[in-house]
Formats: C-alpha cells, structure tokens, sequence
C-alpha cells in the first residue's frame, strides 16, 4: 500500500510538472508574441505539397510548433498535426544557407495556421505598412517574406489613399521630408527607366513630386535608384540605401 501511495504521488507530482512547464511556455510565448506582434490564425485551406517547407519534426503541442515558426522571421505558416505532433514550417522566400524539403503532409487532418499582420483592403487589394527603417532592399525581402510583394501604384487615387491610410500621422511636421516609405518604383537596371520591381512593367502612370525624378538635380540621378512615397501622395527617387519605411502588397 505504501508502495502504490508513493507511486501516485509521483505520477501526481509529474502530472503537475509537465502542467507548470507548458503553462510557463504558454505565458513565454504570448509574451514573445507581444513583443514581435505576432499572432497566428487557423487558415481554412488544406495541407498541400511545399519546396518551402522546413521540419521542425515532432513538438509536444501547436504552442510549441508556433513558437519555432515565431522565432523564424521567414515562417509565415505552419502546419501542425495534433495526432502525430509533426510540425512543419512554410517559408514564401527561399532563407540563404537553408536546407528546405519536399513536404507532403502525412496526415489528412492537420492544422493550418498563419501569422496575422496588419493588412488594409483597398480596391481588390491588400496593403502593409512597415514601420522600420530599412534600405529598399531589405524592405523588398520583407515584403517577399509575406508572401507579397511592393505596392505598385496604377492611380492618382491610390497614391492619394496609401499616403492618407499610412503616412499621414500627428507626429509629421513636413508636407515632403518626413514620413515617407518605400514603394515598387525603380531604374536600377536601366537609368531613367523606372519599372515596377514585381512585374517589371514600364510605369505608365506616375505622381512624380515637382522637381522629380531628379530633374533639378540631373547629377544625382545615377545614385537615386528608389521609388518612396510622400505623404501628400507624390513620389520621389531616393538613393536605395536611405532608411525608410515601405508598403507591401498582395492580392486577395
């Protein structure tokens, strides 16, 4: 009998721990979200086939699964079986010196869920703006790693909405030099040529800020290469180094 009491209090005083353990990686991980603002959302889609696809292999549960995704900035969706505790997962952009496999999901039923960001809907569109300063080719692969890509301005109208929904704030004390962010536009390949980075489309309408692109300054334009967005909705050719903001965007 003393025997069997012992033994329930250790398979009690187990019980409890793995509890507590979980419970404390649950609170790490909501605090970790907090800091990255990052959340996950079920996606109603099926599992199917990824070369982008990264095993984590088995984890004891989905908040351990969304943990190694929130802790990769290339994971944009995971894919967690709550049978077989697999946990894959999904990148949109190849990561540099990382191995990536042929995934097929091995089990019909597993979850499926995505980090949620804060996009805007505007004309069949989706947009989302990047606070952190970074060069335009950081911001590209920021965009990328969302399964998106810049925003690519087709109207007055749109300039007009994106420069109003994401740069017109309290804190800017300027009509042109302050709180701008990157967009699509570019002639890095071709000098003078400004092409959309994703389709690599001519741009056929343009809002060019008086005195642009680089028409005032002829000798600087081989070094303005990048497309940003003021906030009164024109736009400007920048050096691609300069730190800015951007907006991403996506289809629906």
């Amino acid at each position: 009998m003393t025997i069997l009491v012992c033994t329930l209090n250790y398979n009690t005083y187990q019980t409890m721990l793995k509890i507590s353990l979980w419970c404390l990686i649950g609170v790490f991980f909501y605090v970790h979200c907090l800091q990255r603002d990052t959340w996950y959302s079920r996606l109603h889609k099926e599992a199917t086939n990824s070369s982008l696809g990264v095993l984590y292999g088995e984890v004891a549960s989905f908040v351990h699964c969304a943990g190694l995704c929130a802790w990769d900035d290339y994971c944009m969706e995971l894919i967690y079986s709550e049978i077989s505790r697999q946990c894959i997962g999904l990148h949109c952009v190849n990561k540099e010196s990382h191995s990536y496999q042929y995934v097929v999901p091995s089990f019909p039923q597993m979850l499926y869920f995505g980090k949620e960001f804060n996009w805007v809907e505007y004309s069949g569109h989706y947009y989302f703006y990047g606070a952190e300063n970074v060069t335009w080719t950081d911001a590209k692969l920021e965009c990328q790693k969302m399964c998106a890509h810049f925003a690519e301005v087709e109207t007055k109208e749109e300039s007009e909405w994106l420069a109003a929904t994401f740069l017109m704030r309290d804190s800017c004390t300027s009509l042109s030099r302050t709180c701008t962010a990157w967009i699509g536009g570019n002639d890095i390949d071709t000098e003078g040529q400004f092409v959309w980075d994703k389709s690599n489309a001519t741009i056929g309408f343009s809002n060019w800020s008086p005195g642009n692109p680089s028409i005032d300054f002829p000798d600087q334009a081989p070094t303005r290469d990048c497309v940003d967005l003021y906030r009164d909705g024109k736009w400007n050719d920048r050096r691609c180094t300069y730190l800015n903001p951007f907006i991403c965007e996506k289809s629906l």
